[in-house]
């Protein structure tokens, strides 16, 4: 019980979830099921999440079902923010996730919150239906693999350039022109649907698209979505006017809604905003930031001064590398796009760091302190790497990027269909030994490579290659999708849109961001600028003005 305590995260009120003999995901847990016959009871929650605590406070606290939990079930806790691999395969809808589970990892049944006399039956059930239907289950867990199997394959299509119509018709269709945002509640911010708009608006000249954009961040920065003392936004609202939200606060969300209010230029949202995350979830000694920051809808109720004389709500300082990558990327973009220098310093600061704690040559990027790798903190390290080579933060950042593009291709690529699975682990335990490729981390390796591409000047751009092959291995999903593939439809109109500006000119290269959403930036030139599509460049510039009209220009001269 102490031990479970300490290894594990509860709710941080009154509970006696402890009192459960949790096991970590592990093979001794996997063993220990086999070798009692039991069934695995399976918890995914999170530090941020409310209702975990609720069912903590609750269900893991009833001493009846604190009892038949230990006498009839191997439980095993997951946090779903240190392994992303195992929410991605047992999720059940949301959080916590209350998964059943056979001895070798095969779902039986599932559900979210469970109060504790729905718990109780439903151990009860489960546990019987384990002990005289192994049968049943056995045939049940074949046709589910050879289901699983398949699904790989039905993911890859070929590319098609009117999917990124498609893609944004889908975000147009859903878009809420009352209150912003997309389709009704609960409602989400859908960063990368907003940033879609915000790009596209520029790209087609569509001053409709950037209007829907700026109207939906200007309702949640105004609404109950936003924490109007402190600042920062709350993970997403229960109604569809952004006003009764569920008020943890997510570095991984921050880093899109930076990159977006950038885009959009609403410098007050976004000072506010940074000003939040420097405050709250940065540390002043690593310049890292932390996870996420739990809900307490009493403390946020509070007004200034309540809040002065009240504890914070619990800060998860675990630092994942992902959202820390991320986060950088959006912090270079505000400064590039609205000129915001000491952004730019924390983003470097973040990133020397987040590599000396995190990056082996040769041996990627590991996810947190302790948490073996993820897809999703190469790809967005990579991405990372690429951007400070961009903003001149030193020469150490293109060959950090070269290293992680070929450790990527290696030990997470698949060599006959392309894309990247979504971690590398060997002898897998349970359904983590099904293969997955993500659409959204596919999505940033393409956008990532593709820059690798350019900056790379390779001529037989072997980057963007990768980039393609790795779209094309999700490129049956966006259908099913709709908006929710709009990274999908980002990475995809960039392999069509790609450009190069080469200057070591701030003003030159703040000029280019803000002309055209996709920009790489080289900084290897001098004080002029020269816009370049593929190997073909136009004559050096050295105003402003004179990047904007290039860049206009460069379209007629693609090959």
């Amino acid at each position: 019980m102490e031990d479970a305590g300490r290894e594990f995260h509860f709710s941080p009120r009154p509970n006696r979830a402890a009192e459960i003999n949790w096991q970590p995901w592990s093979e001794a847990a996997f063993e220990k099921a086999k070798q009692t016959s039991r069934p695995i009871l399976l918890s995914i929650s999170a530090v941020w999440c409310h209702w975990c605590h609720v069912m903590d406070e609750t269900t893991y606290s009833h001493p009846g079902i604190i009892d038949l939990i230990n006498r009839e079930y191997v439980p095993v806790r997951v946090d779903n923010d240190v392994r992303p691999d195992i929410n991605q395969r047992y999720n059940m809808g949301g959080w916590p996730s209350t998964a059943f589970l056979t001895s070798s990892g095969d779902i039986l049944t599932g559900a979210t919150y469970l109060p504790p006399d729905q718990m109780a039956d439903a151990l009860s059930k489960v546990a019987s239906y384990y002990r005289t239907n192994q049968t049943d289950i056995a045939t049940r867990v074949l046709e589910a693999r050879q289901r699983a199997s398949s699904a790989l394959a039905r993911s890859a299509a070929p590319l098609d350039d009117a999917m990124v119509d498609s893609i944004l018709e889908s975000a147009i269709a859903a878009y809420d022109p009352e209150y912003g945002g997309f389709g009704n509640a609960p409602k989400f911010p859908q960063t990368d649907a907003i940033l879609l708009l915000l790009e596209q608006s520029q790209l087609r000249s569509e001053r409709k698209l950037h209007e829907m954009a700026v109207h939906t961040l200007a309702k949640m920065a105004s609404g109950g979505t936003y924490d109007h003392v402190e600042g920062g936004f709350f993970r997403y609202s229960t109604t569809q006017d952004w006003s009764v939200p569920h008020f943890e606060k997510m570095l991984e969300d921050h880093s899109g809604l930076i990159s977006a209010l950038a885009l959009a230029g609403m410098d007050s949202a976004l000072d506010t905003t940074t000003g939040y995350l420097d405050r709250i979830l940065r540390d002043p000694k690593t310049g890292l930031y932390a996870g996420s920051q739990d809900a307490d809808e009493h403390y946020y109720s509070m007004d200034g001064e309540e809040r002065a004389q009240t504890p914070a709500p619990y800060v998860d300082r675990r630092v994942y590398t992902s959202w820390n990558a991320a986060l950088a990327i959006a912090y270079l973009e505000a400064d590039r796009r609205r000129d915001r220098p000491a952004l730019r310093e924390h983003a470097k600061k973040l990133l020397e760091r987040l590599f000396q704690v995190a990056y082996r040559r040769g041996e990627g990027m590991s996810h947190a302190e302790g948490v073996g790798a993820q897809l999703t903190d190469q790809v967005w390290s990579l991405w990372a790497a690429l951007r400070a080579a961009q903003a001149g933060l030193g020469d150490q950042w293109m060959p950090a990027a070269l290293d992680l593009a070929a450790h990527l291709e290696e030990r997470y690529g698949d060599p006959r269909s392309g894309g990247y699975f979504d971690h590398a682990a060997s002898g897998a335990l349970g359904r983590l030994a099904e293969p997955i490729k993500p659409l959204a981390e596919n999505s940033v390796a393409a956008m990532a490579l593709l820059e690798l591409d350019i900056l790379a000047g390779d001529p037989d751009a072997p980057h963007l290659a990768k980039a393609r092959r790795a779209l094309e291995s999700v490129a049956a999903l966006p259908r099913q999708y709709g908006l929710m593939a709009a990274a999908f439809a980002r990475a995809l109109d960039r392999t069509r849109h790609a450009i190069k500006v080469t200057t070591k000119n701030p003003g030159l290269a703040r000029a280019a961001a803000l002309a055209h959403p996709y920009a790489v930036i080289d900084p290897a030139g001098d004080q002029k600028a020269v816009v370049c599509v593929g190997t073909i460049c136009l004559a050096p510039v050295s105003t402003p003005e004179g990047v904007v009209e290039a860049l206009k220009e460069a379209p007629s001269i693609r090959a």
